[in-house]
């Protein structure tokens, strides 16, 4: 994906309560170099067939599973691991409730593969997380972002490196959701752009766009507000204001859709410096038809 600065967090495998903020870390990862074995039909090559233990399908892209929690007592993820085996990958999300004791089952979760093949989404009815962001740097996933979404729930970016089929299971008592990592067949469509404090997710770099596309990403800009400047040939032809759902206790989702001219154009999104004026963001370069 393209990057605009590396992620100053140091590298975990399980963020607890006491990790992050004060709150103890750990990392026991045993990672295997990728298996070499391909197999080619004709000019196509496909990666190997890997059989990751555990039962259920694998899928790629669109809607992942769903998980209804209606009983649930879990109000907030305390924790976030993930282990690593040949081309098998486990991330796991463990809850707690509202007075700080393991969750006895899992709340309401949808699991989405976004369009651009390149983000796996994990959308939880929870309050609070332990985590905002982390540095992952597996074969599959090289970070994930924790956010708040507009309508005030939560949800998990996992920012895939490398082409991913994926599967959900969960446990009860203590409550638990896992998603498992394979190779996968579909390449990415785009990549999202990363900065210190602003992700955007849609458009991808260099996508073609249409007239009036919709900008959406998360930010940790100062009070939520993310300014969005657009340039074509060096002139600013456009200029909005949005405000993302949070900023001080995890990153807020934020979205909005502006006019462009046609053609190829830079759009800048970020916040202006209290200090001296200067622009902190990242840029992303589309084609509008």
């Amino acid at each position: 994906m393209r990057r605009t600065r590396t992620l100053g967090v140091t590298l975990v495998c399980a963020i607890t309560l006491t990790g992050c903020a004060g709150v103890g870390t750990s990392r026991t990862t045993t990672t295997a170099p990728p298996a070499t074995t391909t197999s080619t039909i004709g000019s196509s090559t496909l990666p190997p067939v890997v059989e990751c233990p555990g039962t259920g399908d694998f899928t790629e892209g669109g809607g992942i599973a769903t998980f209804d929690g209606e009983s649930t007592d879990g109000s907030h993820l305390r924790r976030i691991a993930w282990e690593t085996s040949d081309q098998c990958e486990s991330f796991s999300f463990d809850f707690e409730t509202s007075e700080g004791a393991p969750a006895t089952s899992v709340p309401p979760i949808e699991i989405d593969h976004l369009d651009s093949y390149q983000v796996i989404r994990i959308r939880m009815d929870i309050d609070a997380a332990v985590v905002t962001d982390q540095l992952v740097e597996t074969h599959f996933v090289d970070s994930l972002y924790v956010v708040r979404a507009l309508d005030g729930e939560m949800f998990v970016d996992l920012h895939l490196r490398e082409p991913a089929a994926a599967r959900a299971r969960i446990q009860t008592s203590p409550a638990r959701l896992t998603i498992d990592l394979r190779p996968g067949l579909v390449p990415f469509t785009g990549t999202s752009t990363i900065g210190d404090n602003v992700v955007v997710v849609s458009p991808t770099q260099d996508a073609e766009v249409t007239r009036v596309p919709v900008l959406s990403g998360y930010s940790r800009t100062f009070e939520g507000n993310v300014l969005v400047v657009v340039s074509q040939q060096g002139e600013v032809v456009a200029e909005s204001f949005t405000t993302a759902a949070d900023y001080l206790q995890t990153w807020g989702e934020f979205e909005t859709a502006l006019p462009l001219p046609e053609g190829e154009v830079s759009m800048f999104v970020g916040e202006t410096s209290p200090d001296d004026g200067s622009l902190s963001g990242v840029v992303v370069d589309v084609s509008v038809g």
